[in-house]
């Protein structure tokens, strides 16, 4: 059994007492020696702790100040000592989280305090822990925790990119703005004859080929319609290195929240499929879809489990086919080594037309002594860009320590 200090203090001191007044043959400091223990006997009395009103304001965003009140009300006799539960990647900035009290009766407490978040994600500030004991700090010591009803979702800020430079691949205009798609209203340019298919347009109905071939055909028009983007956002182990709070894949989420951002604020579809996880969110437009890709960035985190970036376009191929986006590859290229990937999604388009490709590789510029290992990885990633650039498809840097805006910010490269 753990020995509480106040109690090791008491006994110390009547221990103390106790030999002096044997040696000086001092009744009184025997008597006094008593003292102490009656002291250690002193039992701990219930306090009762209740919560009167909790109130949070501001936050939202990794690195914005958010400002949180709680008061109670405590009934009883002991030393109280009350604190707000906060998650790991929280720091306060002003006033505490925790506060003490000598109760005697009735007292109110309050806690007062702001506090920083340093990572995206949805946390409960929902607990408070609640310590009592005696007024001697002996005895039994009583913890409990008190429910709050409090939450908070932090999110990224999205950069404000103007433009987003890409290669031309299937579009058929000069500007991003009216790109051409699989996916849309039917046009006037004629693709194919193919057999009917429920939900086809009468008016589509190829007649005298329905009577050639003794079976309903229709005529296939190209569609028009704002075009796809898709995201593969690298999710796998090793996109955990780095700092806690700035590694590379906190990184890799704030360019898929930029990118996403900037394209659907224009129209476009944009797909994400994240790799590790196997999990991917259908192409959409609009706000709500963004808001679907920002749920989904929130909660995820690196996988434990291993997949290739082949894999992932395999997994997904169906749809890429289906959309022929604009992809983007969002990974540390030395560890994923996505050429075979890359190669493939650029052939998705038919009529040997290259589909447009965009990969953003993610380093650092820390200035660190290089072993041979890390010589060896940088000596991969520019084989790697050297090998991917060679292929034609477009090959973003980024090092994370700079602003995402001064890599994405680009002249757009439309021929």
């Amino acid at each position: 059994m753990k020995i509480r200090k106040g109690t090791y203090v008491l006994v110390k001191t009547s221990m103390f007492l106790l030999v002096l007044g044997i040696l000086l043959t001092s009744y009184e400091l025997v008597a006094l020696s008593v003292f102490p223990i009656l002291f250690l006997l002193t039992p701990t009395f219930p306090v009762r702790v209740k919560i009167l009103g909790h109130h949070l304001e501001g936050g939202g965003y990794v690195g914005e100040n958010f400002k949180v009140v709680i008061t109670m009300s405590a009934s009883g006799f002991g030393v109280l000592k009350v604190m707000h539960k906060l998650p790991e990647h929280f720091e306060l900035s002003k006033g505490s989280n925790a506060a003490a009290r000598f109760v005697v009766g009735s007292a109110g407490i309050r806690i007062d305090y702001e506090a920083i978040p340093t990572k995206r994600g949805r946390y409960s500030l929902g607990k408070v822990v609640v310590q009592v004991e005696n007024p001697f700090l002996t005895g039994k010591l009583f913890v409990r925790e008190l429910e709050v009803p409090l939450e908070i979702e932090i999110k990224q800020r999205v950069p404000k990119v103007i433009k987003i430079g890409v290669h031309r691949g299937i579009a058929r205009s000069p500007t991003p703005d009216v790109d051409i798609s699989k996916i849309g209203v039917p046009g006037t340019d004629f693709r194919e004859i193919r057999e009917y298919v429920s939900g086809d347009p009468v008016k589509f109905i190829n007649w005298k080929a329905s009577a050639r071939k003794n079976e309903v055909m229709v005529n296939q028009y190209e569609v028009e319609g704002k075009k796809s983007v898709w995201i593969f956002l690298d999710g796998n182990p090793y996109m955990r290195h780095g700092e806690l709070i700035r590694n590379y894949f906190e990184a890799a989420v704030e360019a898929t929240n930029a990118i996403s951002y900037y394209f659907t604020q224009r129209g476009y579809r944009v797909g994400l499929y994240i790799i590790g996880h196997r999990k991917y969110l259908y192409p959409d437009t609009g706000r709500r879809q963004f808001r679907r890709i920002v749920d989904e960035l929130i909660r995820v985190e690196p996988s434990e489990n291993v997949e290739s970036l082949e894999e992932a376009f395999e997994n997904s191929k169906t749809l890429l086919i289906t959309y022929k986006p604009l992809i983007y590859f969002i990974t540390r290229i030395e560890y994923s080594k996505p050429v075979r990937a890359v190669l493939k999604a650029s052939k998705i388009s038919k009529r040997g037309r290259k589909a447009p490709v965009e990969v953003i590789a993610l380093a650092s510029n820390e200035k660190t002594e290089e072993d041979l290992s890390a010589l060896a990885l940088r000596i991969l990633r520019g084989s790697l860009e050297a090998r991917i650039r060679s292929a034609g498809v477009k090959m973003t840097v980024w090092e994370i320590e700079k602003p995402l805006s001064q890599i994405l910010l680009r002249e757009v490269l439309y021929a």
